[in-house]
């Protein structure tokens, strides 16, 4: 080899990749002797390392003589070498970007959504729960029993915004909420957290009633169109807390049932849910105007004030719980895990 070649094989860079082209030869058959020709330009490419040359793919002589094995290694050191110099497409597990159409995110749009704002559902149904205990706190006495019905009622604001409130809320989200867990895992903590919610539901309306029948003189009872709509959400709640366990928990219902159950059971949820919210809403209102009196509840004292922020917090759960419950985006798909046991027949989905 010259010196000028030897000049030139020192400047080359170690780890650089060199291609270069080798004139095309005609088109021909495979023969029977193992041969093969190359259809279009070959290319000779060779990896450097270090000043010493690794060769992945030389061939000395004329192509149409090489043999079948000899082009296949060839284009296998083509592959491997073109792999080399591809651009990194992850990062720790982490996609980059996709072969074709643009970047795509390793995680949904959808899902990240769905996330931030279940969240914020969160954060705000703890601050509405805190400012309810403050508000009875600081501004009404706190909590008492029967020997004292005003304190006795300040549990039902208190029991009524955990219970028929926020749990019902999050009863309603659990299966959007906990996506990745099994659907009958689901169905038992929805049933479960709905329990929870009605026990202190109904505590909430024994301490209201006891607060005015045992006040001296006695309060009426179910006169305020906040009692109506309580009581009528109340009554939408237990009979959803009865079908849906006939139907969705209670062995031996058929499928068809269920089917002809779902889209009925999801809006009276919901419809019952809003019926909550507002009849929260009205409630506080009644309360405010009513007790909040020195001074008056008109001149936006700081107990109306937090009353009047505690309102906005029901309304914004409810909206959110509404938006997260109902938008297609965030629908809960199926887990290999469901599909096992509906193939099988073992669960009552």
């Amino acid at each position: 080899m010259s010196k000028d070649s030897d000049i030139e094989q020192a400047a080359v860079p170690a780890n650089e990749i060199k291609v270069e082209p080798v004139a095309a030869t005609p088109e021909e058959q495979l023969t029977s002797s193992g041969t093969t020709t190359a259809t279009t330009a070959t290319t000779v490419i060779s990896v450097t390392n270090g000043g010493g040359e690794k060769a992945a793919a030389v061939a000395e002589k004329p192509p149409q003589q090489m043999t079948a094995v000899e082009v296949a290694a060839v284009a296998a050191s083509a592959t491997v070498a073109a792999e080399q110099v591809r651009p990194a497409t992850t990062i720790g597990g982490i996609e980059l970007a996709a072969s074709k159409g643009g970047t795509k995110s390793n995680m949904d749009p959808a899902l990240i959504n769905f996330k931030v704002l279940y969240v914020l559902t969160q954060l705000c149904g703890l601050t509405m729960i805190v400012l309810v205990g403050t508000w009875i706190g600081q501004h009404f006495g706190g909590l008492g029993g029967s020997s004292n019905p005003k304190l006795e009622f300040n549990w039902h604001p208190l029991f009524m915004t955990i219970g028929f409130i926020y749990l019902y809320g999050n009863s309603i989200l659990v299966y959007r909420g906990f996506r990745t867990t099994r659907k009958k895992t689901l169905k038992l903590t929805h049933a479960g957290i709905h329990m929870a919610a009605f026990v202190l539901t109904v505590i909430a309306l024994k301490t209201v009633f006891d607060s005015h029948n045992l006040n001296s003189p006695p309060i009426p009872n179910l006169y305020s169109l906040h009692s109506w709509l309580g009581l009528s959400a109340v009554i939408i709640f237990s009979l959803q807390y009865v079908a849906g366990f006939v139907a969705f928990l209670a062995p031996g219902i058929r499928e068809n049932y269920k089917i002809a159950m779902m889209p009925l059971h999801i809006y009276f949820g919901l419809f019952g849910f809003v019926l909550a919210i507002a009849s929260a809403v009205m409630g506080l209102t009644e309360k405010a105007i009513f007790a909040i009196t020195s001074p008056p509840y008109s001149t936006l004292p700081p107990a109306g004030i937090l009353a009047n922020v505690i309102g906005v917090l029901y309304v914004v759960f409810g909206a959110l719980v509404v938006y997260l419950a109902t938008e297609p985006s965030y629908r809960r798909k199926p887990i290999p895990e469901d599909t096992a046991l509906l193939s099988s027949g073992s669960a009552n989905e």
